[in-house]
């Protein structure tokens, strides 16, 4: 009787309206199981994050190349932040040169809906500290959105990313 009620509760926790994170993000080609779970993990706790208010100020302390606040493109798109995150696909590219290089964690290229994964990186970090993948998780949305590097560089987003959403 007790795993009915709990089942229940869990189906109407799942009908809720405005849970973040509530799609479970989708994932292709991760050799590892595991990687694919740290990684699903990850963009459910950077969506969470995402429906915070303070972290989605991060939307109008960045802009595009055109000077556009980064919530213009979103509005427009008429999704919410954890709705956009939500439509990203993440794909492991374990071989790609950003990968090999040994520090890099997720790339993706301003604009696109894909967001490549360095999965041995990724899993050692996310198992290290599950808060930093968030992070980058949400700072690789941000190029997503048109954010580009170099102005700002890599590590400013990220600071901003933990210090917005590090909450």
């Amino acid at each position: 009787m007790w795993r009915h009620r709990v089942l229940a509760c869990a189906l109407v926790t799942g009908m809720l309206p405005g849970r973040a994170g509530a799609q479970t993000p989708i994932v292709f080609g991760f050799l590892e199981g595991a990687t694919r779970v740290y990684v699903q993990r990850a963009v459910e706790g950077a969506a969470v994050r995402l429906g915070r208010p303070a972290c989605q100020d991060l939307l109008t302390d960045f802009s595009d190349a055109s000077g556009q606040p980064l919530s213009t493109t979103l509005a427009a798109s008429g999704r919410t932040p954890a709705g956009a995150l939500a439509q990203l696909r993440f794909i492991e590219d374990r071989d790609a040169p950003q990968c090999l290089a040994g520090v890099t964690l997720a790339f993706t290229q301003i604009g696109s809906r894909v967001i490549r994964v360095c999965g041995r990186q990724f899993k050692d970090r996310f198992l290290g500290n599950r808060r930093i993948t968030e992070f980058i998780m949400i700072h690789e949305f941000l190029h997503t959105l048109g954010l580009g590097e170099n102005p700002p560089t890599s590590e400013a987003i990220t600071k901003q990313v933990e210090f917005r959403c590090g909450v």
